[in-house]
């Protein structure tokens, strides 16, 4: 069969997503299914986002979006936010990933895509270990992505009371615990709640989803020991979460990563 053809958008935002982004390339392409291009400030990258999204055969030959960026690129020209809506509404995939989340407020229908968003009530506490759990673990029937998957402990910088000001419908698939005990520099507890960290949705024809774990910084700055490291994509459960997820958002079901 012909491979699915992704494109990383890479933008820097805080977060290490140059080192994100050569890690799950590496990822995605070993599952044999997808070819990969990066757009963005990535080193090496041939485009752009700008010049991606508004060179309207490239947007069309995509099945997959993984943001990797912030909404700077994406306010200069409405063209690129038009583009990308008219391509996941038309049936292409689209996955968003950790730290993103307080950007695109001038970017509406990306937010619809994204869901679950920062607004003044989110928080996070430091860089710390937290529970995974899978929602529909003991069900009989699971989502795809979810199915056989366990629950898993990792070290994450796990957002909190993100909220969905547009309503759109979804599913949450996975949570993750936040600890009321744990306090951070700041004083904050957390909210003794299961917060989402993986949720799935519909924009038009195409599928959504958005990725909360992954959080890798570019160096030490004390919001937590090895903050700066890879270790929150180190869980097995976390990449086979990611790289179901990527073949889910492009075929709406899950077969080649099933079993990575």
């Amino acid at each position: 069969m012909d491979k699915y053809r992704a494109v990383f958008l890479v933008s820097p935002m805080g977060h290490d997503v140059n080192r994100v982004c050569t890690i799950v390339n590496k990822w995605l392409v070993n599952t044999g299914i997808f070819t990969t291009e990066v757009a963005g400030t990535y080193p090496g990258a041939k485009y752009s986002i700008e010049e991606y999204m508004l060179d309207q055969k490239k947007v069309e030959e995509t099945d997959l979006f993984f943001f990797l960026c912030s909404d700077e690129y994406w306010k200069k020209d409405k063209r690129t936010e038009e583009n990308l809506a008219k391509a996941v509404s038309d049936g292409k995939g689209v996955l968003f990933f950790h730290g993103l989340h307080p950007c695109f407020q001038e970017n509406p229908e990306i937010e619809k895509m994204i869901g679950l968003l920062w607004r003044e009530t989110a928080t996070h506490g430091d860089f710390n270990y937290c529970n995974v759990s899978i929602v529909d673990e003991k069900l009989e029937k699971q989502h795809p992505i979810t199915e056989g998957v366990t629950g898993f402990r990792t070290k994450e910088e796990l957002f909190c009371l993100l909220e969905n000001p547009w309503e759109v419908p979804m599913e949450v698939l996975v949570t993750a615990y936040s600890d009321p005990e744990i306090v951070s520099r700041w004083g904050l507890h957390g909210t003794g709640k299961n917060e989402p960290v993986l949720t799935v949705g519909t924009y038009g024809k195409g599928n959504t989803v958005n990725f909360i774990l992954g959080h890798v910084w570019p160096f030490y700055t004390g919001h937590g020991l090895m903050e700066n490291s890879t270790i929150a994509l180190e869980p097995p459960q976390f990449k086979t979460l990611l790289m179901r997820s990527c073949e889910w958002a492009v075929a709406g079901k899950v077969e080649a990563t099933k079993n990575q």
